[in-house]
């Protein structure tokens, strides 16, 4: 049982619908004798925001939740389009990494920051948002085949967030906002020191 929590961004029909497009581009580009794929499941694809920690349930409060609606007020709805697919030997996962979004990273620092005003530390922030398309062994070397993968799929929206749990082989929406902001908050400046 994994027990994992942590606000995700999962995709909408519509979106599924792309990313199975991408994920059999990726099943058939698979040269024989690579590694074997072991895909994830429609219902497990989608984009951790900030990943709060496992067997956290117990932080799940109102206050949590009031933290998150503000952050989705602050954000716009928006999309990102794929760039391509990596493999990461640490975890074993195959993912699909977005071209540069600011809208997206801004999702995820806002609900990072949502999370340490309820004095949540975070397991792990999220720098490099992607979509798990499946695993690999972990360890392996480079794996060319993936560079050639077309990952002109369409523009994916994120128009909402989720928190999600995973009580084991499945995740679990214990709260949901929608983006209603107008524009990406503007980043602090720090003042010249000299």
């Amino acid at each position: 049982m994994s027990g994992a929590l942590f606000p995700g961004w999962r995709p909408d029909a519509g979106g599924r619908e792309q990313v199975a497009t991408l994920a059999d581009r990726l099943r058939e580009a698979r040269p024989d004798g690579a590694p074997r794929l072991q895909p994830r499941r429609p219902d497990q694809w989608h984009a951790t925001l900030c990943f709060i920690g496992y067997d956290a349930i117990s932080l799940v409060t109102p206050a949590l939740a009031d933290a998150l609606a503000d952050a989705a007020r602050h954000i716009p709805p928006h999309g990102f389009t794929i760039e391509r697919v990596a493999y990461w030997p640490g975890s074993g996962a195959v993912v699909a990494l977005p071209h540069d979004c600011p809208t997206l990273q801004a999702l995820c620092d806002a609900t990072r920051d949502a999370i340490r005003r309820c004095g949540i530390r975070p397991l792990q922030v999220t720098t490099q948002p992607h979509v798990t398309l499946a695993y690999l062994g972990r360890h392996l070397p480079a794996q060319p085949w993936l560079d050639g993968i077309d990952c002109a799929v369409g523009t994916l929206r994120v128009e909402r967030f989720e928190l999600l749990f995973n009580p084991g082989g499945r995740y679990e929406a214990l709260g949901e906002w929608a983006l209603t902001g107008t524009g990406i908050p503007e980043e602090p400046e720090q003042a010249r020191l000299f």
